[in-house]
This record gives structure tokens, sequence and C-alpha cells, in this order.
């Protein structure tokens, strides 16, 4: 069942959403080689509480885990895939860093991830990178009124195995 959203609601999610994008252009500006993951989980703990907002995944505790999640972002580098934890570990030059974000405004969370390049990366990197962006454009394009979830996941599939 589709329930509609009041224009409170839907403002309420849209400011969310604002400093979920806001919080990850930060962050993606900031992550350079040499940069330790902890610093950029304290710049996102920092941007969310000046815009008012919580984050969605500090104290995060699903009943399968056995502690709570213990940061703001997800930061995820090279061949880890999603939810890693920041540490400190520094970025390096070539280093591809995947970075998630949730923030909580108003009872809703805004929720999304992009993976940035940090600083040079090699031509695999590039080429990972350059065909999970077409993908995800691909599976935009294929959201349409009408089409069912199949359509996209079809389309991002596509492009995916067209790059081997």
């Amino acid at each position: 069942m589709v329930v509609l959203k009041s224009e409170t609601e839907i403002a309420a999610m849209r400011q969310a959403g604002r400093v979920v994008a806001d919080t990850l252009a930060a962050v993606a500006a900031a992550a350079r080689p040499g940069v330790r993951l902890t610093d950029l989980d304290g710049l996102a703990a920092e941007l969310i509480a000046a815009a008012g907002a919580k984050p969605s995944f500090l104290g995060y505790h699903p009943s399968w885990a056995p502690t709570p999640y213990p940061a703001v972002l997800c930061l995820s580098v090279n061949e880890a895939v999603v939810h890693g934890i920041p540490d400190v570990r520094r970025l390096r030059d070539g280093d591809l860093l995947s970075i998630d974000c949730g923030a909580h405004v108003d009872g809703y969370h805004g929720d999304a991830a992009i993976t940035v390049p940090v600083g040079d990366i090699d031509p695999p990197g590039r080429r990972l990178a350059d065909t999970a962006a077409r993908a995800l454009a691909a599976g935009i394009a294929a959201a349409q009124p009408g089409a069912r979830m199949g359509d996209i996941s079809h389309a991002v599939e596509t492009v995916a195995r067209a790059a081997g």
C-alpha cells in the first residue's frame, strides 16, 4: 500500500536528503591521499550535527549484529564492497573509496552512497568506476512508469556484462 506524504513530511524527507548530499560532497572533496578514514567520519559527524540532523548509522544495532555500528559513515576502500567501518587507515593515491551516508531529520532518513577516486587511479579502477556510473545511468533510465524491477536490473546487468 502506498501512503501519501504531507507537504511537511516531504519537506523533512527533502531536508534529510539534502544533508546527505551535502555531507557526501564535502567528504568526497576531503578524500585525498594521506587522509585517515576516521577523519572523514569526524567531518561527516560535524556536518550532520551542524545541519540539525542526526546520523542514521551511528548506533544502529540490528538483532543479528553483535554490537551497534560504531561510526557515522560506512567507508569502503578498494575491495571492500559495502559497510566498511572507518579506521585509522590513511587513503593512498589510486584508492577507490565508497562513501555511504545516512541522516535523520524529523522522523525521516536520507541515505545515499557514492564512490570516488582518491588521487590518480589506474586504468582498471577507472574502468570499474566508469562502468558502474554507466550501469547506474542505465538503471535510472529504465525506471519508468509501468516498468518492472526486473527491467531496471536487466539494464544494469547489460551494461556490466558488456564491460566484462
